[in-house]
């Protein structure tokens, strides 16, 4: 049986195998074969814990939920919408006028076309820092030329241990810059490595497998509209469905058991029951799913974009320490009027004020003995 090397088992310029040292020029994966009695007595958590490490390093496996929701997704939409302009719409408000139950229709369609947007803008926005051959938040550095030459990476070579930069060298700011051995370049504020998108993240909140990406800086504001609308797909439209199915279909059911996704599928499949109540069984099973996850995560991400944390700061337990007003924190991840993102699409005109890199009224309590830990789990 195989397994990879351990990750401190490498190193930028070698990697160690037991007693012996073999130089390489860059980080590299080695497969070390074990002893097959030690893999037998090897616990079932550590060899959990050795198969989410290699479902990290997998491109396919790490893609698998956001491969999954994305089909949903793109099933969900058109369905849902054909069974209420057709179904629920007309039964459940057959008492309103035509002018009023198109607006339904409308509000309908724009909700899903929100949805949409917002989660492929939380995809296609790349949030990492970029590596680049200068870094202008190195004190002295950037001063003489605009671009310094090639040999000034020689300077940086070899001077991060444990994730800290020697000398203590600080920014304008005063914040300590990190270096980020699998990315090669000097973390600012607030930026750490995500082992599955493996980039370092601007202001990275947390890993969405959902989402297929990482929500950091660039993408929080998306992400958080996002769970808005699920919220709105979810609860109130599977409420409608529900009303409907109540009204409609239950008065027909044999039992209850009629509602079992499975026994409604071999149902229609048998031919007993139209398939229009199928589908609405099987929206309900998914829009109450999706809107419950939504609701956590909406609710969770406006208290800590009220409080100016993220995700990872709570989780990691992160000393951060934020001075500004609730409403700044706002300001810092929708841009100014930020209500407004959660009814229309303001987020291609209200652009946000920051880069990401520069925090005002944000400062790490010293004192404390946290320690910028990447390696740990997403």
């Amino acid at each position: 049986m195989l397994v990879r090397a351990c990750q401190n088992s490498l190193d930028r310029h070698g990697i160690l195998i037991g007693d012996q040292w073999i130089p390489t020029g860059r980080t590299v994966k080695v497969d070390i074969p074990i002893d097959e009695e030690y893999w037998k007595k090897t616990s079932l958590m550590d060899k959990w814990r050795e198969h989410y490490k290699q479902a990290q390093e997998n491109p396919d496996k790490r893609q698998t939920a956001f491969k999954c929701t994305a089909a949903i997704l793109t099933f969900q939409a058109p369905s849902a919408i054909y069974v209420f302009f057709n179904y629920i719409i007309p039964y459940l408000f057959e008492d309103y006028d035509y002018w009023t139950q198109y607006t339904l229709k409308v509000i309908f369609v724009y909700i899903w076309i929100q949805e949409f947007l917002n989660y492929w803008m939380c995809y296609f926005y790349d949030t990492s820092i970029k590596k680049t051959r200068d870094n202008p938040d190195l004190p002295g550095l950037n001063q003489g030329w605009n671009h310094p030459p090639d040999h000034f990476t020689s300077r940086i070579d070899g001077l991060a241990e444990n994730g800290h930069i020697p000398n203590g060298h600080v920014t304008d700011d005063g914040f300590e810059l990190k270096w980020c051995d699998k990315c090669e370049i000097f973390k600012p504020l607030r930026t750490h490595h995500c082992k599955i998108c493996k980039k370092c993240v601007l202001m990275r909140d947390h890993h969405c497998y959902i989402v297929g990406t990482c929500i950091g800086y660039k993408n929080q504001r998306y992400f958080v509209v996002l769970t808005f609308y699920t919220v709105l797909v979810g609860l109130l439209f599977g409420y409608f469905q529900y009303r409907y199915l109540n009204l409609v279909y239950w008065p027909n059911a044999t039992s209850w058991t009629d509602f079992v996704l499975p026994v409604t599928c071999y149902r229609w499949f048998m031919g007993t029951i139209p398939y229009r109540y199928n589908l609405m069984i099987y929206h309900l099973y998914i829009e109450l799913f999706f809107g419950l996850v939504g609701f956590f995560f909406f609710t969770l991400q406006l208290s800590l974009i009220a409080k100016g944390k993220t995700m990872y700061e709570v989780a990691k337990e992160v000393p951060v320490r934020v001075s500004t007003s609730i409403n700044s924190h706002f300001v810092s991840v929708f841009g100014n009027l930020w209500a407004l993102n959660f009814i229309f699409p303001m987020q291609l005109i209200l652009k946000q004020n920051g880069d990401g890199t520069k925090w005002n009224g944000v400062k790490i309590d010293r004192n404390s003995n946290y320690q910028d830990a990447d390696l740990c789990r997403p």
